[in-house]
């Protein structure tokens, strides 16, 4: 790029060295190089951008409180209380209905293993061992289910306990081990028939 000492002497118009740091001077006051005035619009380019970016976001925020603008805090506060309130009793429910099954699932095996089989009785046993006043579950077990299924068994006898099923087994083996008898004596013949002709009465 030429300077202006360059395009005066093109011009034909000759300076003194006095002169030429006055003209200098005045040009550097007045006047930018191009480079300079590239880099300062490029600045300027940039904090355009940023102005339109932030007006936008300004626009965005105002937008959305335009729709918050005739919400009642207070409504608003109790709507949220009443949707936590709602997501707590559905996990809790859930959460019971889980534990439900699993207690359920966990006496139906008890239950088999000791030969219950009336439905009825089962039914009556869940309601008693899962009520409020029921037996305590701990670890993924009902507390002192035995003791309790072997005293209301005295009651009502709806299972065999090991002791009668000892017994039961050792009647069946010795009914099958008993020598069976048979009867040879001759069998008794049946009277004969009277054939003699009947009387004839005149």
């Amino acid at each position: 790029m030429k300077n202006i000492e360059q395009i005066l002497k093109e011009a034909g118009i000759e300076v003194t060295d006095e002169q030429k740091a006055a003209v200098n001077a005045a040009v550097t006051e007045n006047y930018k190089t191009i480079a300079e005035f590239d880099k300062q619009a490029k600045k300027l380019t940039a904090a355009e951008a940023d102005r339109d970016n932030y007006k936008g976001q300004l626009d965005t925020a105002n937008e959305t409180l335009e729709k918050f603008k005739d919400i009642d805090p207070e409504k608003q506060a109790e709507e949220i209380r009443k949707y936590k309130q709602a997501a707590k009793e559905a996990q809790d429910m859930a959460a019971k209905q889980i534990l439900e099954r699993d207690q359920r699932d966990y006496l139906k095996g008890e239950f088999d293993n000791l030969g219950i089989k009336s439905g009825r009785v089962r039914d009556s046993l869940m309601r008693e061992i899962m009520g409020e006043d029921g037996l305590k579950w701990k670890d993924g077990a009902f507390m002192g289910l035995s003791d309790y299924l072997a005293k209301e068994n005295e009651k009502d006898h709806f299972y065999q306990t090991e002791a009668e099923k000892a017994e039961a087994e050792a009647k069946e083996k010795a009914s099958g081990s008993a020598p069976k008898f048979t009867d040879k004596s001759e069998p008794k013949q049946a009277p004969a028939k009277d054939t003699s002709p009947a009387p004839v009465i005149f």
